[in-house]
């Protein structure tokens, strides 16, 4: 029985973390997309 429960244990997979990153990257795709839409609101070209 103890060998199921180790196994189990490392098997584990931090759902938590996944969440956080996922909402970083999410703010820094929506940080750069305004930034992308400022830049062409003003004229600027590459």
């Amino acid at each position: 029985m103890k060998e199921h429960e180790n196994s189990e244990n490392e098997e584990f997979k931090p759902k938590g973390t996944i969440v956080i990153l996922l909402i970083f990257v999410l703010t820094l795709i929506l940080l750069w997309g305004s930034v992308y839409v400022i830049l062409l609101s003003r004229g600027v070209t590459v």
